[in-house]
């Protein structure tokens, strides 16, 4: 497992063509301080930085290396990908240890399935949840929150199974890479309100779905009716919430955040997150650009302590015999200081010889 006796390095992926990300980058690290806390190496187009600096009369001190293994740790490194597909270029070094974590700017589907697949140098980080697709995760200081199916007409996507899955995937993102302490999450309804009609989504799928989850063990709530469940506050108590649509996961940053927040990928084998805008225009700003570095590194180090004990399982000290069913067996013998082994035949002989005298 890796160590933390070094500063966290972050790859932060940007598309060739996307002027708002270069941008953001070159302001970020005019302030050089913010490279006491981990090691930048940005993919991304070096033409375009020079197009975007000179847009905005800011010289950026870039170093500029042929890969993330000739990174200067206390600098803002920059690995030129013009013409391929950073994405692809910052996958390989990530495969050969050379960095920590992503950030990719703009966050797309496609960027997440393809790190899916990722090949892990630490085979503890590579903690999958089965064969559950990744879900995005909305995030805020306040609010976690993600979501079912992407469109509202797709309510055959809508099922028991895939409800229970994404719950316990949103679960245990929480606590692994969010540190949340046995989290609490509340699962909202399909419809606005929720009617008593037995054939109703939230009647014959969501309420047994819930059900389900409860009698395993987790602690999931719900449904609540969506209407109304965050302009109340509701959301204040629970850890986060899942949605059945992505209509409804994104409504509340658009009306209480003003469409900022950051997305973390769950169930791939790294820690990937991106800063969104939810307007439509996807143009991340420069303080969810900074909280996107941050969760990353401390979604990195949360992951690390969480698999850490992990690491190295003690072996069993005992091996149950197919007869004894559920009964354990342990096949230690009792010595003596003779070096007899035999449990009950020494105490006895000693007894008999007080009883002779």
């Amino acid at each position: 497992m890796k160590e933390l006796d070094r500063k966290l390095r972050i790859a932060i992926v940007l598309d060739e063509n996307d002027a708002n990300g270069h941008d953001l980058v070159i302001k970020t690290f005019q302030e050089q301080e913010i490279l006491d806390m981990f090691t930048p190496i940005v993919y991304g187009s070096l033409p375009m930085l020079k197009i975007e600096s000179q847009k905005l009369q800011l010289k950026y001190n870039a170093y500029n290396v042929g890969n993330a293994s000739q990174a200067n740790p206390d600098a803002f490194n920059f690995v030129d990908v013009t013409g391929k597909r950073a994405i692809e270029v910052a996958r390989k070094e990530f495969e050969a240890d050379l960095f920590d974590a992503f950030v990719t700017l703009p966050y797309t589907k496609e960027t997440s399935l393809f790190l899916r697949s990722v090949v892990v140098p630490n085979a503890q980080a590579n903690c999958q949840e089965g064969d559950v697709k990744p879900i995005p995760v909305l995030c805020t200081n306040q609010l976690h929150v993600s979501y079912v199916v992407v469109e509202k007409q797709n309510v055959a996507g809508i099922t028991s199974e895939s409800i229970e899955a994404k719950a316990r995937l949103l679960y245990n993102t929480l606590m692994r890479d969010l540190r949340q302490d046995n989290p609490r999450v509340a699962i909202l309804s399909y419809n606005d309100e929720i009617v008593a009609d037995e054939k109703s989504l939230e009647m014959q799928i969501i309420g047994p779905a819930i059900s389900k989850l409860v009698n395993s063990g987790y602690p999931v709530f719900g449904p609540y009716q969506y209407k109304d469940f965050f302009e109340n506050g509701h959301h204040l108590h629970f850890d986060a919430v899942l949605t059945m649509t992505r209509e409804q996961a994104t409504k509340p940053f658009l009306s209480m955040y003003d469409g900022n927040g950051l997305v973390l990928t769950a169930g791939i084998p790294v820690v990937e997150v991106s800063p969104v805008k939810l307007d439509g225009d996807n143009n991340a700003t420069e303080s969810t650009f900074r909280e996107a570095i941050y969760l990353a590194v401390d979604a990195f180090r949360s992951r690390y302590f969480f698999n850490q004990p992990f690491a190295n399982p003690l072996p069993k000290m005992y091996h149950e015999r197919r007869e004894d069913g559920e009964k354990a067996r342990f096949a230690v013998k009792k010595r003596f200081p003779d070096g007899d082994s035999k449990g009950g035949d020494k105490p006895t002989e000693l007894k008999e010889e007080k009883k002779e005298d």
